[in-house]
């Protein structure tokens, strides 16, 4: 039986398979119920009318009514924030980021800017669906083949970053594979290269190894496909994805035994999608004590206040990212972004910081003094507490922080004549607060 389904749980739900829940998002959702609310994310439906359809890169413009390019780096970056904080299936957002950290793949090698969206594209097809043809798919993905040198690996000359990286990173995690197994499956993935000149991504018989090769204990003529069908008869395999998809949306470390119930759902179902939906309307996922226990990524923090300040798009965003410790398309390495607490170092918190400031200074007065921000009592400090709390996506504020709040907006709002400078204040405290980091 599906358990509590209030306010609480639909921001938690929303921070964790979207980028935050605006009031309407809030109030749509309560009445469409926890299992018609996560079908919809899984299905890519809108949870409200009235979303307008995605504007092609080509046709956005930033602040001072710039056209993007498409041939720009820093421009692709801004306007995978756009989607993230306009998507009407923003669970889809969600998982393609999941896939970019988790089949990490960076510019800074790859060096085409065409190839990196490509991927990202590929991310965005396969979000949630089945794993098995995303893992195949990646590996005959042109930036995937430039970023692990699979145009190097050729018979007789086994080139093994690719095939260490598919067991290592992608599929069955450190110790589960032997270095034999590593030479082995170098030798399957022969024979794949990508023409950079045509744009074009072959198979050459020639350069396959086609004797007989022995992974991870089955033996046979492998080939590329061969060796992911025995990759994925191994058991380590749903316990590895389902760890790493639990710390993503659930909690990080997860225990044991909500890692083999995944698991289960990873080896039984067919999609990602099947596997979400099951987490999502269980009433482990929406434990209290789970409820904010993870810290935003700055894709999160970012994209999250885009839509929930109502922004206009500004390249300032990429740099802020940056300067937060997350550059997309950029992961470290091959290991991708390490995420958790490395998310709120010295340095990333004051960019957190500085953005913020910039946020609160830039948002339009007309959104500040509207009724959304307006409590019902403005005589009551934790009232503008509250509300702006909740307008933020954020289900609960500590002690400590409401009473800050209050006396902030006690004094620069109530008692103020002028309150300008005291909503902008206030919206800062907010969006830099302990629980705004937090999803």
């Amino acid at each position: 039986m599906v358990g509590v389904w209030t306010e609480k749980e639909v921001i938690h739900l929303l921070n964790r398979a979207a980028f935050g829940a605006s009031s309407k998002e809030i109030a749509a959702c309560l009445n469409l119920g926890r299992e018609e609310t996560v079908r919809r994310l899984v299905a890519g439906e809108a949870l409200i009318e009235g979303i307008p359809a995605l504007t092609p890169l080509e046709e956005l413009k930033t602040e001072g009514n710039k056209a993007l390019d498409p041939a720009q780096l820093a421009d692709q970056q801004l306007y995978w924030v756009y989607r993230m904080a306009s998507s009407k299936a923003p669970l889809v957002e969600k998982m393609t980021l999941f896939w970019h950290g988790h089949f990490a793949t960076a510019y800074y090698k790859v060096k085409d800017v065409a190839l990196m969206v490509e991927q990202n594209e590929l991310f965005r097809k396969h979000a949630l669906g089945s794993f098995k043809e995303l893992v195949v798919a990646v590996g005959q993905d042109p930036a995937m083949m430039i970023w692990l040198d699979v145009n190097k690996n050729k018979k007789g000359k086994p080139n093994e970053n690719y095939a260490r990286e598919v067991m290592e990173l992608f599929t069955l995690g450190i110790g589960q594979y032997t270095e034999q197994d590593v030479k082995e499956a170098a030798r399957a993935f022969t024979g794949w290269t990508y023409n950079k000149a045509e744009g074009k991504v072959s198979f050459a018989p020639k350069q396959h190894d086609d004797e007989r090769k022995t992974l991870l204990g089955e033996s046979g003529k492998l080939d590329a496909a061969g060796a992911v069908d025995i990759i994925f008869h191994q058991k380590a395999l749903p316990q590895f994805l389902a760890a790493k998809l639990l710390a993503f949306f659930a909690v990080d470390p997860p225990p044991q035994a909500w890692i083999r119930k995944v698991a289960d759902d990873i080896a039984t179902k067919a999609t990602i999608g099947e596997v979400l939906y099951a987490l999502m309307v269980s009433d482990d996922f929406y434990d209290p004590a789970l409820q904010m226990a993870l810290i935003k990524t700055p894709a999160e923090y970012t994209a999250g206040i885009v839509k929930q300040c109502q922004l206009p798009l500004a390249k300032g965003y990429v740099q802020a990212m940056r300067k937060m410790g997350q550059e997309l398309y950029m992961p470290p390495d091959v290991a991708g972004w390490r995420g958790g607490l490395t998310w709120l170092g010295t340095s990333s918190l004051l960019a957190r910081y500085q953005y913020a400031e910039t946020v609160a200074k830039q948002m339009k007065a007309a959104l500040l003094t509207s009724d959304t921000f307006q409590p019902q009592n403005k005589e009551q400090a934790e009232q503008w507490a509250a509300l702006w709390s909740r307008n933020l996506g954020i289900a609960k504020l500590s002690a400590p922080t409401l009473k800050s709040l209050s006396a902030y907006a006690n004094d620069t709002i109530i008692h103020a004549t002028n309150k300008n400078s005291g909503l902008r204040g206030l919206m800062h405290l907010l969006l830099i607060s302990p629980e705004a980091q937090m999803k």
